[in-house]
C-alpha cells in the first residue's frame, strides 16, 4: 500500500517536475485575467476614460476661448489706457514720440 501511495506521490510531482513551464504560464495567465477583467474591469473602464477624456477636453476648449475673449478685453482696455496717458504726458510734460517733430504755435493778443 505504502509503495503505491509513493508511486502516486512521485507520478504527481514527475506531472509537475515535466510541465512545470507549462503550469506557471497557466498561473500568469489566470492572474493576467484576473487583474484585467474582475478588478479592472477591462472594456467598461476604457469607455469611461473615454467620456472622461472627452469632457475634459470639451471643457479645455471652452476656457482656452473664454481666455482668448480676455486677454482681447484686457489688451483693448490696455490700449485705451495707453492712449489716455499719452495724451496726458503730451498736454502736461510736452512729451513727444521718437521719430516726431515738435512745433508750438505761439498766439499773442495784440489789440
Amino acid at each position: 500500500m505504502s509503495l503505491n501511495l509513493l508511486k502516486k506521490s512521485n507520478s504527481l510531482f514527475g506531472f509537475f517536475y515535466r510541465y512545470w513551464i507549462s503550469i506557471i504560464l497557466l498561473v500568469i495567465l489566470a492572474t493576467l485575467i484576473r487583474q484585467n477583467f474582475i478588478i479592472n474591469t477591462f472594456p467598461f473602464d476604457i469607455h469611461i476614460k473615454q467620456a472622461e477624456l472627452e469632457k475634459n477636453t470639451a471643457i479645455n476648449e471652452r476656457l482656452t476661448q473664454e481666455n482668448l475673449e480676455l486677454m482681447l478685453e484686457i489688451n483693448a482696455k490696455s490700449d485705451q489706457k495707453l492712449e489716455i496717458l499719452e495724451s496726458i504726458a503730451r498736454q502736461k510734460f510736452g512729451l513727444i514720440k521718437e521719430g516726431e517733430k515738435y512745433y508750438q504755435i505761439s498766439v499773442s493778443d495784440q489789440d
